[in-house]
């Protein structure tokens, strides 16, 4: 009996360890310099990461689909638009083209990028992110952007601009706007 305890004990330490690899090896998947964190629990919640960039310390979101070699972005422009990239990870040497359905409307057809032979890329702005789906190759990928908490990206860019404000409300910004 003893034995047996021992047995589960170690195959259950073995497949937490094998889970914590898992998801550190999803933070520095095709991190691009960042240093990401994961916005929520990634068991219970949607697996979303978080960062800023160095420069301008501008927040990016975004969520991996490993078994699909995609990535999918979401960041904001400077008028508070929002920025969708799709971005998957394949070889190839021409644009492909797929089928896009965004926020419950029509579906269109769109061209992924062919960048450096290594990717495709799709960019797109938006006024607001709901849900999107893609299908590519035969494979259909739907991303709800409810989990993401979307809006912290356009109130981040807020106070960045108007820091001002939020000083006069003893709510000093922690990042500076610098931004082209």
């Amino acid at each position: 009996m003893q034995k047996l305890f021992i047995l589960i004990a170690c195959m259950i330490s073995i497949a937490l360890l094998s889970a914590l690899g898992s998801l550190y090896g999803l933070l520095i998947y095709k991190d691009r310099g960042y240093d990401w964190q994961w916005l929520g629990f990634p068991f219970l919640d949607s697996g979303v990461q978080i960062t800023r960039t160095k420069d301008t310390h501008q927040l990016l979101l975004r969520k991996l689909y490993p078994l699909r070699s995609m990535e999918v972005s979401a960041y904001t422009t400077m008028d508070n638009s929002m920025v969708l990239q799709l971005t998957v990870f394949t070889s190839c040497d021409s644009d492909v083209e797929a089928r896009l359905t965004l926020n419950d409307d029509k579906q269109t057809t769109i061209k992924l990028q062919c960048a450096s032979s290594t990717e495709l890329r799709y960019l797109s702005t938006e006024h607001t992110l709901e849900q999107v789906t893609i299908e590519l190759n035969g494979r259909v990928t739907t991303i709800d952007f409810t989990p993401w908490n979307i809006a912290e990206l356009q109130k981040d860019q807020f106070k960045q601009l108007h820091p001002e404000y939020f000083e006069r409300l003893g709510e000093a910004s922690e990042y500076q706007w610098s931004r082209d």
